[in-house]
């Protein structure tokens, strides 16, 4: 009767037989089996066996399996004599591969793939000359992102010597091409740097900061830049921490908001009892008013649709004296302005003021780009401070959110790879500074709220942000999106159809109007109850 561990080492050469080369591993090196000296002979077979498997696998440019092989072979005992002579080969197989890449002008690829050979011990004379034009090339890259341009020519030179003593003429042709482009580069960058010093030395942070940002647009690394940018962004936007009750200066907010990231909200009316607070603003110039009105989505009145500015028709504003009991209502629906095109549903950004409670910026699309404030920023939520134009992108997915992190991006302090799900209460710091609460107070809603933590701020006087879903719940309780205790019973902002309506106890007035329990908004209209005020102001789309 044979052993048990003749039986096993049976098996084992079946499962090699059929190419499971695991399993036969696996059995072959069974404690009760691994020490006979069949088992041994055995895996040095199988060894062998992989390596030819991975000549086999290499010359199908299957260069994973063939590393997989080799790695299982090398673990099985096989002759280290073959190991080395079969990762020549691969080494030579790859090297042309390598070599497209420095010919490509890319040694930062060419230098990733030689560190992942490297690490399963794949290495040859001709890898080791790529490598060394590639680091020379790639340090060049670097020196140059820094603005240090005479180190940066000297490693540039030295890729280019070392491709041509490697005969690498594409490469050395390249390298070439690429000493053109720094001397663009450096010719581009003098006078900016010129700029900046002359900036700091008069301490102005608006043109240090553009001063700056003009730099890193030619040199991105530059640290004199980059230092003189954190410094600016401090000056101009560090202040306070956000307080309630900002919102009345909000007419000179916006006035600041025009120069510095290229939102023009509508001269909408102020809120009930605002006139009393302070003077009332200077309208914001507009330089092309008929292109801004286009570019406004509106929510129309009736629940039909976003409707064109182009028409608007009279209507009463908190400063307008209430029309007294038997005088003829304000214009009918039809005067509000005409369905402009069919969307689905209410979007992009509007400002909601609420009196004696504060500001919100209230976004509706499902995508939020969080970014840096400036003219030509596609952030919807713009922040004054050191972050990238598109910094992440808060997604809403069914009563979910998702942070895309597109830059440097943590949660409660644990760096964002990719993506993550969000929970109320988390905290997301942007770069290094820029930190925002998450908030969902409400079980029965997916609407959010962020409010700005760190000592930043949005170029709006703004409290914080409202990522609006199908419903805003402005009230005293713990549960309300927009806290306000002197709401007596919460009022609700929900969307219906195409438009954005309001729901209230009792009857309320919207734009003068009596309206009972619930009625439709615009984007332009004021909302009069009792014990409650609030107005509704639109943002321009973002600059193209």
């Amino acid at each position: 009767m044979l052993g048990q561990w003749r039986i096993v080492l049976r098996q084992a050469e079946e499962a090699a037989r059929a190419g499971r080369f695991d399993e036969a591993y696996a059995l072959a090196s069974r404690p009760d089996v691994a020490d006979h000296s069949q088992a041994v002979q055995f895996r040095g077979r199988l060894g062998l066996d992989l390596i030819a498997r991975a000549g086999r696998r290499g010359a199908a440019d299957d260069m994973a399996g063939a590393i997989d092989d080799l790695y299982l072979a090398e673990r099985m005992g096989a002759p280290p004599d073959s190991l080395a002579a079969a990762r020549l080969s691969l080494a030579d197989r790859v090297a042309d591969e390598i070599r497209a890449d420095l010919d490509a002008a890319e040694p930062a690829r060419a230098l990733e793939r030689l560190e992942e050979l490297a690490r399963h011990k794949i290495g040859g004379p001709a890898l080791r000359r790529y490598r060394e034009i590639a680091e020379a090339w790639q340090a060049a890259t670097a020196e140059a992102r820094r603005g240090e341009f005479g180190h940066a020519f000297e490693h540039l030179e030295r890729a280019e010597r070392l491709a041509g003593g490697a005969g690498v003429t594409s490469a050395q042709n390249a390298a070439a091409a690429g000493r053109r482009d720094l001397e663009a580069r450096q010719k581009a960058a003098a006078p900016k740097v010129e700029a900046l010093y002359q900036a700091l030395a008069d301490a102005k942070w608006p043109q240090i900061l553009a001063a700056a940002e003009a730099l890193l647009a030619v040199v991105p690394e530059h640290p004199a830049a980059k230092q003189a940018r954190a410094r600016a962004w401090q000056q101009i936007a560090a202040i306070g921490p956000s307080g309630a009750a900002q919102w009345p200066g909000r007419g000179a907010r916006a006035a600041q908001a025009n120069a510095l990231i290229g939102l023009y909200p509508e001269q909408a009316p102020a809120p009930a009892g605002a006139a009393e607070r302070q003077p009332a603003a200077p309208p914001a110039p507009i330089a092309n008013p008929g292109k801004v009105a286009e570019e406004i989505v509106w929510l129309s009145a009736d629940g039909d649709g976003p409707a064109s500015p182009a028409a608007p028709g009279p209507r009463l504003s908190p400063r307008t004296p209430r029309p007294a009991p038997g005088s003829p209502s304000p214009a009918p629906a039809s005067r509000q302005p005409a369905v402009a095109e069919a969307v689905a549903g209410p979007r992009g950004r509007f400002l909601l003021w609420v009196d004696a409670v504060g500001g919100y910026l209230v976004c509706l699309d499902d995508r939020i780009v969080l970014g840096r404030a400036g003219p030509d920023s596609p952030a919807d939520v713009p922040l004054m401070g050191d972050l990238s134009r598109n910094h992440a992108t808060l997604i809403r997915s069914g009563e979910s959110y998702v942070l895309q992190a597109h830059h440097p991006s943590f949660i409660n302090g644990k760096a964002v790879a990719d993506r993550a799900v969000l929970r109320d209460g988390d905290v997301i710091r942007l770069g290094d500074t820029v930190e925002l609460e998450f908030r969902q107070p409400s079980p029965v809603s997916a609407t959010a709220r962020l409010a700005i933590v760190s000592r930043h701020r949005l170029p709006l006087a703004v409290d914080g942000v409202l990522l609006m879903a199908e419903t805003c719940i402005v009230g005293g309780t713990g549960q309300a999106h927009i806290p306000a205790p002197s709401v007596r019973q919460p009022l609700v902002l929900y969307r219906q159809g195409n438009a954005l309506w309001c729901r209230a106890p009792g009857s309320f007035d919207v734009d003068g109007r009596t309206c009972a329990a619930r009625a439709p908004l615009t984007l332009r209209s004021s909302v009069l109850g009792d014990g409650f005020s609030f107005s509704l102001e639109p943002l321009r789309s973002h600059p193209v």
